[in-house]
């Protein structure tokens, strides 16, 4: 949304969907003309169910509320037969006690809130459960990784968005090694950014802007940031070209976007090494069922290419016993093992005897990196590319 416009309305006629969005603040009457004709079309084009999308609405005072709410009784006296959903975000923290107020006065009137369940896996990873997996990820990540930041383009001084920060250590290393000039970190698990907040605080910075928000709908603007980042997030959503049109749409033209995801098929050690691919490949099936996908790193190229990002690089980061930490890596994958075996397990409904052996595949895993005649891999894949600049 361009900032110099309050809000905009639009009728999407194959979806049956009025979208409105922005800040919703007229002054006076003459302010909601173009609302008020553009419901009025809509409710008298369909039939059935009328969608307002008003997911991306982040302001509304009292006389654009009175609006919609004398748009909703004119439905219910003109198109008894009409029904009128109003889809909301949690992220806008006002909308669930604001309109839930209109559907007690209007019964042809439902709210939903999307986000409660707006990707199959949210509920396994938006909880405190997977903080301890996040944590020592990036102690062992970011070793490795920044060197790479530079050559994807991250230097001094330029304004960074960190979507799907979960519980925001690689945004405190991006401030304490890269010094942004604005950095801004979005995530929509609320124990992620209490996490987040609470390490920043410690550390005494004060400069990186935390935002709840749904990485699919984001209250960003366009063309705003030199460098936008999502790290390890792809993989966990079913519909992971929504949020990569987000990550383009607030990336400046001639910025870049710069992902990491995992290629976790590719996970190996040896000895044991039968053991070890069994539990990937299991785990790899209990993710898919909640709609993830952690083999999508090699195909980032693809999605970079085809939604028109130009100079699309691509390479990969093997984190193996060799090149870190040997305790550290294996705290890795018993971070993993408590968590699948437990929380993933469980939303899952995965047999006991199948848990067991998922123990023991991820000790199997642990034993290989600390064999001294063993060998471990944890692949991830690193992209990026720029976006075009306009046509002249």
């Amino acid at each position: 949304m361009d900032s110099a416009q309050p809000y905009s309305i639009r009728y999407h006629e194959n979806n049956q969907e009025v979208a409105l969005e922005g800040s919703l603040r007229p002054q006076g009457h003459a302010d909601l003309e173009p609302v008020r004709e553009c419901l009025n079309l809509a409710a008298a084009a369909v039939r059935g169910t009328l969608y307002l999308n008003l997911k991306r609405l982040r302001y509304l005072n009292h006389l654009g509320f009175l609006e919609l709410a004398r748009f909703l009784a004119r439905c219910q006296r003109d198109y008894p037969d009409l029904r009128l959903k109003l889809v909301i975000s949690s992220a806008v923290p006002w909308a669930p006690i604001r309109f839930g107020q209109l559907t007690e006065l209007f019964p042809n009137a439902i709210v939903e809130q999307y986000d409660k369940a707006f990707y199959p896996g949210q509920g396994v990873i938006e909880n405190d459960q997977l903080i301890p997996v996040l944590r020592t990820q990036t102690n062992i990540v970011w070793e490795h990784e920044r060197e790479l930041l530079r050559r994807h383009g991250l230097r001094r001084g330029v304004r960074v968005a960190d979507i799907c920060c979960g519980i925001g250590d690689f945004a405190v290393l991006l401030h304490k090694e890269f010094k942004p000039e604005v950095i801004v970190a979005v995530d929509h698990s609320r124990p992620f950014l209490q996490y987040a907040i609470q390490m920043a605080k410690e550390f005494g910075i004060a400069d990186i802007e935390y935002h709840y928000g749904d990485a699919a709908n984001l209250f960003l603007s366009s063309n705003t940031f030199d460098f936008v980042t999502s790290r390890l997030s792809l993989q966990i959503f079913n519909q992971p070209e929504l949020i990569m049109r987000e990550l383009l749409r607030i990336c400046k033209p001639g910025g870049r976007v710069y992902l990491t995801n995992e290629m976790m098929s590719h996970n190996y050690g040896y000895p044991r090494h039968e053991s070890v691919s069994w539990t990937y490949a299991q785990t790899l099936k209990m993710l898919a069922s909640l709609g993830m996908d952690l083999s999508i790193g090699p195909k980032m190229f693809s999605l970079l290419t085809d939604l028109g990002f130009e100079d699309v690089q691509m390479e990969q980061i093997g984190i193996t016993n060799t090149n870190t930490v040997v305790e550290d890596f294996a705290r890795v994958i018993e971070s993993w093992e408590e968590y699948i075996t437990g929380e993933l397990s469980a939303a899952t409904q995965t047999p006991r005897e199948v848990v067991e052996r998922l123990h023991a595949g991820f000790q199997d895993h642990v034993y290989a990196i600390r064999s001294r005649r063993g060998f471990a891999i944890w692949p991830i894949f690193v992209a990026s590319g720029r976006k075009p600049l306009p046509v002249r």
